[in-house]
């Protein structure tokens, strides 16, 4: 089984079991997972729900590999992103205590299912990023509502180059809600299990983001895609960090920065809304498939975007991958249980 749910003293536990591909989310877990939490939203006897990934990872994100294989145009894309999106709105709306133990990599769509409830507990191993402009897509399951509500232009930043962030700045920026060591994960599982409460542990390690790199981001990450390569090019040049851009899609780039840029004061609901739209727009460009193939499939890690470069990009695709509306767009309700 690809999901596993029990039931243990008031407790709903849902455990992503898929751990030899990092229990990445597929369609059939994100159906299955709908109905099990609206079942529990319902159901008196479940006071909580605990979220687990089975073996050494959370989740790495949506099955997005399925997604490519399906073809262009296919049902799949339509029926993955709007079940995940329509999941993640509803994990927001789940009036019941929801933790989720980030243990080793959580990606993509797997911090769509854990940043939306109450309890996100950071570990020693966890490694949390949106590194979804290194295969022609862009940071989704909400990325533009909570990207866009980091300070100092640090949503765009994360967006923009995928970077890992861990212990400390997980805490710091409020990604996490909670620290445990690793040997005392079990300790806080069977306590939260027990009556609902939460240890929290002091952490140790520091900051890798300090003052000095979160002003850099701060002064160079405004403005669009082709400010930001401006400032960054102007500047002692940090990391490598023109070079790792430079590898990232030119599209990627520059449809995240705008949708980041843009979304301060939406609500979770529009932003998946226009999360959606996009998401049948670039799954179907040649920048998805060559991302796929080059960093999943093949791993060679040597895409050939179109365009190359930013300097490339053609400003009406940009902004037609934003307003020009498709067949079937995305109509949540506010509440997911609402009729």
């Amino acid at each position: 089984m690809e999901i596993v749910f029990e039931v243990k003293n008031s407790t709903g536990i849902i455990t992503l079991n898929r751990p030899k591909a990092l229990n990445a989310l597929n369609l059939n877990m994100a159906i299955q997972f709908s109905d099990k939490l609206r079942e529990w939203e319902n159901d008196n006897k479940i006071e909580r729900v605990l979220l687990l990934g089975e073996g050494n990872h959370f989740c790495a994100g949506g099955d997005v590999k399925s997604v490519h294989l399906s073809g262009p145009f296919s049902k799949l894309k339509q029926e993955f992103f709007s079940k995940e999106y329509s999941l993640n709105l509803q994990i927001k709306n789940f009036p019941k205590p929801y933790l989720s133990i980030w243990k080793g990599v959580v990606m993509g769509g797997g911090v769509g299912l854990s940043i939306y409830g109450d309890y996100r507990i950071a570990t020693d191993s966890t490694k949390f990023a949106m590194p979804e402009t290194s295969i022609g897509f862009f940071p989704d399951v909400g990325g533009s509502f909570f990207l866009a509500k980091l300070e100092n232009n640090l949503g765009k930043y994360l967006g923009l180059t995928g970077e890992i962030v861990q212990g400390k700045d997980l805490i710091n920026f409020n990604l996490a809600t909670h620290y445990c060591p690793e040997n005392k994960i079990n300790n806080l599982i069977s306590q939260f299990i027990i009556d609902g409460s939460i240890t929290n542990y002091e952490i140790e390690n520091s900051s890798f983001f300090t003052d000095e790199k979160l002003d850099f981001i701060d002064k160079n990450f405004s403005g669009n895609i082709h400010e930001i390569f401006n400032n960054i090019q102007n500047v002692n040049n940090q990391d490598g960090l023109l070079e790792k851009l430079q590898k990232k899609c030119p599209m990627s780039l520059a449809v995240t920065t705008l949708l980041i840029k843009n979304s301060n004061n939406r609500s979770l609901k529009n932003c998946l809304e226009i999360e959606y739209r996009l998401s049948q727009k670039m799954t179907n460009r040649h920048d998805f498939e060559e991302g796929i193939q080059a960093v999943l499939i093949e791993k060679h890690h040597k895409p050939k975007w179109e365009p190359k470069t930013i300097d490339e990009i053609n400003n009406n695709e940009l902004s037609s991958l934003f307003n020009d509306p498709i067949d079937n767009e995305l109509k949540l309700q506010n509440s997911i249980y609402s009729s």
